[in-house]
């Protein structure tokens, strides 16, 4: 018995098929470029926030601790990557008699990227990174 809704491909794909398939994983493939390149610019925020908060805890003051944050900032990888550079914020905790000496110092760096830059296509927006690293101010610095 013959049906008329028999076809002769039935199993194969057809190029319309290989064509959504196609396009499926092109834009898979962006996508995990995209995650790659958004971790990987996380990291390097990181290593910079690391880096600062290790230049301003052995800095002699506050101020000077400030300015070494972003200074060490400032000598990394990110300015060529961040829209408008890369923005330091430092905040140091006193220790237990109030002095520099023995407190914390917390950096935060933030970095704002386009999202064309991750992405490797154009895409509008963009996407901004915030990394804080915090290191003990040597209780014994000079």
């Amino acid at each position: 018995m013959n049906s008329s809704s028999d076809h002769s491909d039935a199993g194969i794909a057809t190029p319309v098929e290989m064509m959504y398939l196609l396009v499926f994983c092109m834009v898979a493939v962006l996508f995990v470029g995209f995650l790659g390149r958004l971790h990987a610019t996380g990291v390097e925020v990181g290593n910079a926030a690391q880096s600062a908060a290790r230049a301003a805890s052995m800095a002699a003051t506050p101020g000077e601790a400030e300015s070494a944050a972003s200074l060490s900032v400032a000598a990394s990888p990110l300015r060529a990557h961040c829209s408008g550079g890369a923005r330091t914020v430092m905040r140091w905790v006193p220790s237990e008699l109030g002095t520099w000496q023995g407190g914390s110092v917390t950096v935060s760096v933030s970095c704002t990227l386009a999202n064309r830059e991750l992405a490797g296509v154009w895409m509008s927006g963009a996407r901004t990174v915030i990394m804080r690293d915090t290191q003990p101010v040597d209780r014994y610095q000079r």
